[in-house]
């Protein structure tokens, strides 16, 4: 193993010790001396990588929120070229946004305990927020780029709104189920539904 592979290793563990001790006992009350004891690191080595727990708390909702913004970009943009030109069935269409929306559910659910973690009460509450901004931004950029006629029928202010309560609200559902459907599944209940009605054949 190389330098920059250790230095990943390590990074990973004080991460993962990290949102355990948030989801057991709150931000709160997880000390950086929990997270080194736990991960069987010193305290040094602890601030090799963070300033201290906000630092850490920063960089790790960042680090989801850049993937999460990459992967909605791409299904913005997939989004815009459908509605502009609609072409075969979406749900079997590869070019599709469906298809885009499969890839979101699938980081979420590959990094469920992050996302439920952080969404819960013993989670940052400023997160939640963080992901409305992200997706206001992002609906916003698709309401300036696409010319239908469904999207334009309501002030955008609103239709972003609606937009961005919505898919938040649904997506905080699926993380905290028991037995939540899969990625593709709930991909397809959102195209399928009123909240995707722009996708709804005439």
């Amino acid at each position: 193993m190389n330098r920059q592979d250790k230095k990943n290793l390590t990074r990973t563990k004080i991460t993962t010790v990290f949102i355990s001790l948030v989801h057991q006992r709150g931000f709160a009350n997880t000390r950086i001396s929990d997270i080194t004891q736990q991960a069987g690191l010193s305290r040094g080595t602890f601030y090799v990588y963070f300033l201290d727990k906000y630092d850490l708390l920063e960089k790790l909702e960042n680090n989801l929120l850049k993937h999460i913004e990459t992967l909605s970009t791409l299904t913005i943009n997939k989004t815009v070229a459908w509605l502009d030109n609609p072409s075969g069935d979406i749900l079997s269409t590869p070019s599709s946004p469906y298809f885009s929306l499969i890839n979101i559910f699938n980081y979420l659910d590959n990094n469920r305990f992050f996302f439920q973690t952080l969404l819960s009460e013993n989670g940052d509450k400023q997160f939640i927020y963080k992901m409305n901004r992200l997706l206001d931004h992002l609906f916003e950029k698709l309401c300036k780029n696409t010319s239908d006629h469904i999207l334009q029928a309501l002030p955008s202010d609103y239709t972003i709104e609606l937009l961005t309560s919505s898919l938040v609200s649904i997506i905080d559902h699926w993380l905290q189920k028991a037995n939540p459907e899969t990625p593709s599944d709930v991909a397809k209940i959102l195209i399928q539904s009123r909240l995707f009605g722009v996708y709804q054949p005439a």
